[in-house]
């Protein structure tokens, strides 16, 4: 199986028969011959979305309802806590601590989980009461995946939240039972994603959490 760490929040998932495009908002994509293609849309943000995704021909748009666009008929606009079965896929959404929704995919007996903006935000301007209400809303949300087979996981390691980059991460490391675990939202900086990794890896030696060096960086993986 082939992951692609295309920009930012996008990745791109090849398995046996489909492709998944997950929040593309510019770059390379390669599309695989005779596999149905699915582009997938956690929220309208600028940095998760743009209509440039029009312009490729899928056989479905799976794009969340606060993304106001016009988009084409084989298009499914979703909200949080649904399920749909969508020519073979099977699709979980989640709330988001942001906006939109976060994904679980199966998808050619393989788990997804990509959570869009479903992150832990520490912000400076957040009063002790804001923190504590972010911390319990970000672990509710990710508790509605615990029973879900999953063997991927996409997941917000963001810079700006300093410190507290981690946060995130470690909550999904500890309840969601996957065998790759991939960052995203890292706004360039690829140093974190190592510093992720050598920071939790050894307490998670069953699990391979995975650093991104570059834009359009391939993964071979085997499940």
């Amino acid at each position: 199986m082939k992951i692609t760490f295309i920009k930012h929040s996008c990745y791109t998932v090849e398995t046996e028969n489909n492709f998944l495009i997950f929040d593309y908002i510019g770059g390379k994509l390669n599309f695989p011959e005779n596999k149905k293609v699915f582009f997938f849309v956690t929220h309208r943000h600028q940095d998760h979305f743009s209509s440039e995704i029009f312009n490729y021909k899928a056989n479905h748009y799976i794009i969340s309802d606060d993304t106001k666009t016009p988009a084409p008929l084989n298009t499914t606009f979703v909200s949080p806590d649904k399920t749909y079965e969508i020519e073979g896929l099977s699709i979980k959404t989640s709330g988001s601590t942001d906006e939109g929704v976060a994904f679980y995919v199966n998808v050619d007996s393989t788990g997804i989980l990509h959570s869009g903006d479903l992150n832990h935000w520490v912000w400076d301007r957040y009063s002790k009461e804001e923190h504590e209400h972010m911390k319990v809303w970000f672990q509710s949300e990710v508790d509605k995946f615990k029973n879900e087979k999953i063997d991927i996981v996409m997941m917000v390691v963001d810079p700006r939240m300093k410190d507290s980059y981690y946060l995130t991460g470690k909550y999904i490391l500890e309840n969601i039972n996957a065998k790759y675990y991939f960052p995203m939202h890292m706004w360039e900086d690829f140093e974190i994603s190592k510093r992720f990794k050598d920071r939790f890896q050894n307490d998670f030696k069953n699990k391979n959490i995975m650093v991104v060096s570059h834009d359009n960086e391939e993964f071979n993986i085997d499940l």
